[in-house]
This record gives C-alpha cells, structure tokens and sequence, in this order.
C-alpha cells in the first residue's frame, strides 16, 4: 500500500444508507491500512456491556479497587464487532509507555496494556481518552469496496471531534466539517 494512498488517521463516515446497523452513523478513525485489509476503532457509540469498573476488575487483578473513588463517569465505547473482549485506550499523546502505539497522521495514541486502565479513574495522564471494548476490521480489498459502493466518506480525523464529549453529536459535526448539508445525502447506495 502507498503512503499517499492510506488511510491511517482518517475518519470513515457512514453514510445514511449503511445497511449494517453496528455501523450505522458510525465515526470510525482508521488505526491500520495495508494490503491485507484495515482496522480501526468506532468513536460515536457508546455501549452498556460493560462498565468502567468492570473493566478494572477484570484486567488490574493486582489492584487493591478499594482505593479508587469512582466518582468519575468513565464512558465505554464500542469500537467495532471484532475482538469484544480486547480492551483499549485511545487517547491523546501526553502519555506513552512501551505498549502504546501513535496513530499516524493524528495526534493521538492507542494503548491496550492494562497499565493505563487505573489512570483513567485518577485524573492523571492521558488528559484525553476514550475507553474502548471491540474494533473494525476489514479483508484485503473489502473497505476499498465499501467504499467504492458509497458506503462511506473519508475525511481528515481531528482530536477535537475524537475526543468530543458528547458522543452523539461527533457524526453531525463530521458532516458539518465536510461542508455538506445534511438534506443532500442520499440514504441509497451506489454511484450517482
């Protein structure tokens, strides 16, 4: 895959028409690209499965979860149907350890080491983050074609919209960033 052809670092936007429903107005942010296909992580959905805590529990089993106040809401996100038990964070790169890798073209990182899952609650560092459970992948050739079939746009990923607070809104203002007005979409799929 050529450098000026990947898409490492950029939004894919579902557009109106996505028949699949774990994707519908999905914001996803394209973590790997080659030729053997693509991954990447959803950044609108938020999900119930699982909580913060739970989480904790699970993968700090030398943690003392006594100590902790939980009075921070700690949002889960859904990154996708693939990997559900994989859990990681995405969040900006004021924090790194030997694990976490930078996302290129972006300013932001994935860490999946449990390392940085008691932080979160702390307040310490990363100062942005999204807690994630899942991601996005797809074969060699697939997301081409879904592409290809207008099943997505692609734009330019920022930490802004990454990190938007109110998740529900990070679909509306991608569009809105594109220029595009709403109404102009078609939810039917193919070529115009």
């Amino acid at each position: 895959m050529h450098q000026e052809t990947s898409l490492i670092g950029q939004f894919l936007i579902a557009m109106p028409g996505m028949d699949d429903e774990r994707f519908k107005k999905s914001v996803v942010l394209i973590t790997s690209f080659s030729d053997d296909g693509a991954k990447g992580l959803i950044i609108n959905k938020q999900t119930e499965i699982l909580s913060y805590k739970d989480i904790l529990e699970k993968n700090s089993e030398n943690l003392n979860l006594k100590e902790f106040k939980f009075n921070k809401d700690i949002n889960v996100f859904y990154g996708g149907p693939v990997n559900c038990e994989r859990v990681v964070v995405l969040h900006s790169n004021d924090y790194s350890i030997p694990e976490t890798n930078q996302i290129l073209n972006t300013d932001c990182s994935i860490t999946g080491s449990k390392k940085i899952l008691p932080l979160l609650v702390d307040n310490k560092f990363p100062g942005k983050s999204k807690l994630i459970i899942g991601s996005s992948e797809w074969e060699a050739g697939q997301l081409e074609s879904e592409i290809k079939s207008s099943d997505w746009l692609i734009w330019d990923a920022s930490n802004n919209i990454i990190f938007e607070e109110n998740p529900e809104l990070i679909w509306l203002k991608v569009i809105t960033s594109m220029g595009i007005n709403i109404g102009s979409l078609s939810n039917q799929r193919g070529f115009a």
